[in-house]
């Protein structure tokens, strides 16, 4: 189920990259993402010189994407830890990912 888009990750793009390693990032992807409730979604996007695959990376709860400052009861103020803490998660799987796959991208 999308319940909205975190972040786009860039896919390994490079001529000399196989569709083994593309696959294998997915895969690596979707575990990681899978252990915090996150959902990897690979994407091909419009681009004036041809369409170029990204992986989207969504949110586990639909919730999170309609938190904002200006929610500020006691159920909403847990709801922007739990995604505060998640979006720590996030953007260390995708540094990790960068390393991991940095000479595919």
């Amino acid at each position: 189920m999308k319940y909205g888009t975190y972040t786009t990750i860039d896919c390994p793009t490079k001529k000399d990259c196989e569709i083994t390693i593309r696959k294998e990032s997915y895969d690596w992807l979707q575990s990681e993402f899978a252990k915090i409730g996150g959902e990897v979604r690979m994407i091909s996007n419009p681009h004036d010189f041809g369409p170029y695959p990204s992986f989207e990376i969504d949110y586990p709860h639909e919730e999170w994407t309609f938190l904002g400052e200006n929610d500020i009861d006691d159920e909403s103020i847990e709801m922007l830890k739990k995604k505060d803490k998640w979006i720590e998660q996030a953007n260390e799987i995708e540094r990790r990912y960068g390393k991991k796959f940095e000479k595919y991208l």
